[in-house]
């Protein structure tokens, strides 16, 4: 995210360029004391029940599943 707002690097004042994701890194190992990895993330979601309602999409996505359409005249 960071990256996207400040661009991916830094000019500091003395003119040394330094990565933007060096700095946010720097950030989150002062807050959290370690870089969580995707897996340290998914655990952390509190699954809400809304979470598991969904459709199938396949025929939606997918025209050889679609069902055959049918003429009425």
């Amino acid at each position: 995210m960071a990256e996207t707002i400040f661009g991916p690097t830094l000019t500091l004042s003395t003119g040394r360029i330094i990565p933007t994701r060096w700095v946010g890194e720097q950030h989150v190992k002062e807050d959290l004391g370690f870089i969580p990895s995707f897996a340290d993330w998914v655990k952390a979601i509190r699954p809400e029940p809304w979470m598991g309602r969904s459709e199938r999409i396949e025929a939606l996505v997918d025209p050889h599943l679609a069902s055959p359409l049918v003429e009425v005249s």
